[in-house]
This record gives structure tokens, C-alpha cells and sequence, in this order.
């Protein structure tokens, strides 16, 4: 009787462990979608840093062209 237990839970393990190979599996898939959102998420914050510099560089322009502007006008005031 005991060996008749003991062969039923061995076939039911050895069925089971064949059928894992068979099935999805669901943390694959979960790390694939993690990696799939950190890879999206250092792209946009690369881009959104290139945007930020274009930015500050025109912003430095801008700047150095209204003191050009100051500095001439003050030039001219002085006769």
C-alpha cells in the first residue's frame, strides 16, 4: 500500500515537472516588461536632457545677446 502511495506521488511530481517546461513563465515575462520600461525610461529622460541643453544654450545666447545690446547702448549714451 505505502509503495503504491510512494509510486503515485513520484509519477505525479515527474508529470508535473515535465509539464513546467511546457508553461509560460509569468517572472520571464514580468522581467522582460521591467527591462522593456527601464529601457523607454533612459531614453526619454536622454532626450528630455538634450532638450534641456538646447534650451539652456539658447537661454546663454539670448542672454549674451541682450548684454551685447546693454553694453552697446550704454556705449552710445556716453558721448
Amino acid at each position: 500500500m505505502i509503495y503504491v502511495a510512494v509510486a503515485t506521488v513520484i509519477s505525479i511530481a515527474v508529470i508535473l515537472w515535465i509539464v513546467s517546461f511546457f508553461m509560460q513563465d509569468k517572472f520571464k515575462q514580468l522581467e522582460n516588461q521591467i527591462e522593456q520600461f527601464s529601457i523607454s525610461t533612459l531614453q526619454e529622460t536622454y532626450q528630455l536632457k538634450k532638450k534641456v541643453n538646447i534650451l539652456e544654450e539658447e537661454l546663454l545666447i539670448d542672454d549674451n545677446f541682450m548684454d551685447d545690446n546693454s553694453f552697446n547702448q550704454s556705449n552710445k549714451a556716453r558721448p
